[in-house]
């Protein structure tokens, strides 16, 4: 499904686009879960590596932008060094990660590959917005299922975690970073959790 996933994700979503203004000329920075690479372009300002743990996407991206770095990776085990990065994107990305634990390993190896004083930029779909009778269907669906009630599959093929408010953050924290902004960015029936955290500093 990478072609038809890839062919509806050519922009960047306005609501979220502010995040993308904190990166710096000079930065190294990590695009993970990258999917086609559409978030490139708008991280021209430094050293940029893309990665996702689809080969098709990866493939994609680079029909896309023959120039850049991408990598076919796992968020759980990254293959670089600890402390290479001055920024991490994951945008839409955690909430695609089945389990806590995992979601935990995730933050975990983000903190890892980030240099002190760097950061870290999280969103998530906020699917509670839309509405109680979405998130009771979903139970429903999942009556005869290994699934919780806050997981979800889309057309069986899909899975996403709804998160609830407060909980990006919480989890980032746990993880050990420091959350300097959190908040939702809406837009045209678009919801979307952000976090904006930071690795740090070593005494």
């Amino acid at each position: 499904m990478a072609s038809s996933f890839a062919s509806t994700r050519d922009r960047l979503w306005p609501e979220v686009k502010f995040l993308f203004d904190y990166a710096k000329k000079g930065d190294r920075v990590l695009d993970v879960g990258c999917g086609n690479g559409r978030f490139c372009k708008y991280l021209e300002k430094g050293k940029y590596t893309g990665v996702d743990f689809s080969e098709k996407m990866i493939e994609e991206a680079k029909k896309r932008f023959p120039k850049k770095d991408f990598r076919v990776a796992n968020a759980l085990s990254l293959p670089f060094q600890g402390e290479t990065f001055d920024k991490v994107y994951a945008i839409a990305v955690i909430h695609q990660i089945p389990s806590e634990e995992y979601r935990k390993q995730f933050l975990a190896e983000m903190e890892r590959v980030l240099k002190p004083g760097g950061q870290l930029f999280l969103t998530a779909w906020n699917l509670e917005k839309k509405g109680k009778l979405f998130l009771l269907k979903n139970a429903f669906s999942n009556i005869f299922s290994p699934l919780g009630s806050r997981d979800f599959l889309l057309k069986r093929k899909r899975y996403y975690y709804i998160f609830k408010k407060g909980e990006l953050s919480s989890l980032c924290r746990k993880a050990g970073f420091v959350v300097e902004k959190e908040g939702e960015a809406n837009k045209k029936g678009r919801s979307n959790y952000y976090v904006v955290a930071l690795k740090k500093q070593i005494d």
